[in-house]
């Protein structure tokens, strides 16, 4: 009987390149086995009780240390919660890749021009959700091969987001055909063994969701540099342990060329969207 594998998928930022334009965008993926999904469910419900958090909601990273609504704990409640996870990152068998774009020079590489240029035709407007797409895609290819080396069967699960929802759909479907997005072995595996995907709403309770949130969160500081403004609660403590277990020991910073042969993008030429007829 093959096992069960689950890749969790949470963004931080604007996946829009309307949108924040001067920050990056982070999709993260994380793989947990079936087995490891109990302990971290009850470490979740544990830490959630010992520091006074509703259990009957998601732990949500921004909530809990940044809201100015929702956080509740002092700095060193928060310090000694963040250095409670680090040790927790640094014990279970986990596996993380953080996709990160710099959404100016994708613009450049499209041949955008101004935002204007996303105006128009539906394939116009869609092509702003286009970052989602090529970074869902290279976690889907990272994701293949280990379910290959583990003899798993993959699941999906995502925190739900307006616009990006509906991408990860096109890109799972994208990466399952011959000659699409990905390349044919990795497409093969991806439509052989990935067989269910799950969008979780506000209130869906899952550990292994909420530590790819913290883990999202995290690594968004650490992308816009912003990182040691957080070190007062210990949040670089977390980061220190995320980086040791990262696919490409730090960020994979999807690069012009990537962008380019993803889309099908020449260099010095635009997106088929945007050129003129």
């Amino acid at each position: 009987m093959k096992k069960l594998s689950t890749l969790y998928i949470d963004e931080s930022g604007k996946s829009s390149l309307i949108e924040k334009a001067e920050e990056p965008f982070i999709l993260t993926g994380v793989i947990l086995d079936e087995e490891e999904k109990i302990p971290i469910e009850g470490f979740f419900s544990y830490i959630k009780r010992k520091y006074g958090i509703d259990t009957t909601f998601p732990f949500h990273s921004y909530d809990i240390f940044e809201s100015l609504k929702t956080r509740k704990l002092s700095d060193a409640d928060a310090a000694s919660l963040l250095e409670a996870l680090a040790d927790f990152i640094s014990l279970i068998p986990i596996k993380i890749h953080i996709m990160a774009i710099n959404k100016k020079q994708f613009k450049a590489v499209l041949g955008a021009t101004s935002d204007d240029d996303f105006k128009g035709s539906s394939d116009k407007k869609e092509m702003k959700e286009f970052p989602y797409k090529i970074a869902s895609c290279m976690l889907f290819k990272w994701f293949a091969p280990y379910l290959k080396k583990n003899h798993s069967i993959g699941e999906i699960i995502v925190d739900a987001r307006r616009g990006g929802d509906y991408q990860l759909i096109k890109s799972l479907y994208g990466s399952k055909q011959p000659d699409g997005f990905l390349d044919n072995v990795s497409a093969n595996l991806i439509a052989e063994r990935c067989t269910a995907i799950c969008f979780a709403e506000k209130k869906f309770l899952s550990g292994g969701l909420e530590l790819t949130d913290l883990i999202s969160y995290t690594a968004f500081f650490h992308a816009r540099r912003k990182i040691s403004t957080m070190s007062k609660i210990k949040l670089d403590v977390v980061w220190a342990e995320i980086r040791k277990k990262l696919y490409r020991k730090d960020l994979d910073r999807i690069s012009e060329e990537k962008i380019r042969n993803f889309f099908k993008i020449k260099k010095g030429e635009a997106y088929k969207y945007l050129k003129k007829t």
